[in-house]
C-alpha cells in the first residue's frame, strides 16, 4: 500500500483535494475529522478541563495559540491519540493499493514518517489570511496567530514530492488536481 499525506498551511485548499480525491473513489482520511472524534470523547474532555480548566475546542485553541508551553502540552495529549487512528485506518486498508490522509499539521506533529510521498498544497500568506477571516470570522490579529503558529512554507515544501499551488478560482485548483492525479496515475 502506497501511503501519500496531503497536507499545507492553514486555508491553503488541502481539505478540497482531500475531498476531491474522496469524490473520486480513492481511500482518504482526515485528521482533523479525526481530531474532532477525540474532542468529543468524555474522557479526553474531562482532561482537558482538568488541564485548561475547560474542554471548549473555541477557548483552548484560544489558549495554546498565544502560549506554546500550553500547544506542547495540547501535543502530548492528542497526537498520541491521533497517531494511533491514522495506524488503525492504515491497519483497516492494508489492502488498498493507495490510501490518502489529509494531515494539516503533518511535519508539526512529526508524522511525515509515515508516508511514501507528500502532497504540498501550497497558497499565499495574505489569500489564507483572507480565507481564514472569512471562513472562520476570525479578526485580522487571531488569523495571523494560527498562520504563524505554524512551520512556514518555505521550509516544508522542499520535504514533499508534489506541490499544487491554490491563489486562484476553486475551477483553477480543481484543474490542477486533475493533473496531479494523471501524474500519479490514480483514479
Amino acid at each position: 500500500m502506497k501511503k501519500i499525506a496531503i497536507t499545507g498551511n492553514i486555508a491553503s485548499g488541502k481539505s478540497l483535494l482531500e475531498a476531491y480525491f474522496k469524490k473520486s473513489g480513492n481511500i482518504t482520511l482526515c485528521l482533523d475529522k479525526v481530531t474532532d472524534e477525540i474532542y468529543k470523547d468524555a474522557k479526553f474532555q474531562e482532561t482537558l478541563k482538568k488541564i485548561f480548566n475547560t474542554a471548549d475546542r473555541n477557548e483552548i485553541s484560544n489558549i495554546v495559540f498565544s502560549n506554546k508551553a500550553k500547544l506542547k502540552t495540547l501535543e502530548g495529549l492528542i497526537l498520541p491519540l491521533i497517531k494511533q487512528k491514522m495506524f488503525n485506518f492504515f491497519d483497516e486498508n492494508k489492502n488498498e493499493k493507495i490510501v490518502f490522509v489529509c494531515a494539516p499539521t503533518l511535519f508539526e506533529a512529526g508524522f511525515e514518517i509515515y508516508f511514501d510521498e507528500i502532497i504540498f498544497v501550497s497558497a499565499s500568506e495574505n489569500i489564507r489570511k483572507e480565507r481564514l477571516i472569512k471562513r472562520n470570522k476570525l479578526s485580522c490579529e487571531k488569523a495571523l496567530n494560527k498562520i504563524n503558529s505554524q512551520i512556514k512554507e518555505c521550509e516544508k515544501i522542499p520535504k514533499c514530492n508534489y506541490i499544487i499551488e491554490n491563489n486562484g478560482t476553486k475551477e483553477e485548483f480543481l484543474a490542477k488536481i486533475d493533473k496531479l492525479k494523471a501524474k500519479l496515475n490514480i483514479p
